[in-house]
């Protein structure tokens, strides 16, 4: 079994230890490196070029979305997740863009945080129910303040592509859904991105939700 390898950031060492002691517990987890400041975690991130990194916002020096976005200029392929106390949705805003893969609660369970890690280096995007609901709530109230986008040429198939990674389906379980391959899936999704002009999943799945392109439910 490969295992993945973790990087975790807080400035408080008892949530290091706690997180770190039960992450590594788990026979598929490799704890490569506890930082307390971002600064700090960028240069472990440079020696140990993690899978994953687990990052708190309220950090000295470099805060977390600071850190996650050097992280992200560093390299574009890490699983970055958030791990705070904060609800707040400008934080959130940040956050998303900063292209990082999940945003999870500290006082989430132990257990959330090692299905989220397997979950992000699967593809998926993770996060708290009180955050998902933040997201859904910030971006809907986005659109009612705004006019309606032009009518676009979004084809039937890429309108259900679109609707299931917005409901968090990876690609394979799309192909699975939908009786196509997931190379299919990546190619209607590129299609996307490229007509509305966007980078990445955080922003097509912000866009589709700010334009009412996708049901909520």
């Amino acid at each position: 079994m490969t295992s993945i390898s973790v990087l975790i950031a807080d400035d408080h060492e008892i949530v290091r230890y706690g997180i770190s002691t039960f992450l590594s517990s788990s026979k598929d987890i490799d704890i490569v490196g506890k930082a307390s400041s971002g600064d700090e975690c960028l240069e472990l991130f440079k020696k140990e070029q993690p899978d994953v990194c687990l990052l708190d916002i309220s950090m000295p020096k470099k805060n977390g979305i600071e850190t996650a976005l050097n992280i992200r200029n560093l390299d574009a392929d890490t699983k970055i997740i958030i791990l705070s106390m904060h609800i707040d949705e400008q934080l959130l805003n940040d956050a998303l863009e900063a292209d990082i893969n999940g945003y999870l609660l500290k006082n989430t369970d132990k257990a959330d945080i090692l299905n989220g890690i397997r979950a992000v280096m699967k593809g998926q995007q993770i996060f708290s129910d009180p955050i998902s609901n933040l997201i859904k709530k910030s971006f809907l109230n986005q659109t009612n303040s705004k006019d309606k986008h032009k009518e676009l040429s979004i084809t039937t198939r890429e309108q259900e592509i679109l609707q299931l990674i917005v409901d968090g389906f990876t690609s394979k379980e799309i192909a699975e859904k939908l009786y196509i391959s997931p190379r299919t899936v990546d190619t209607h999704r590129a299609n996307l991105m490229e007509k509305l002009e966007l980078k990445n999943i955080a922003e097509l799945v912000r866009y589709a939700l700010e334009h009412d392109l996708v049901s909520v439910g």
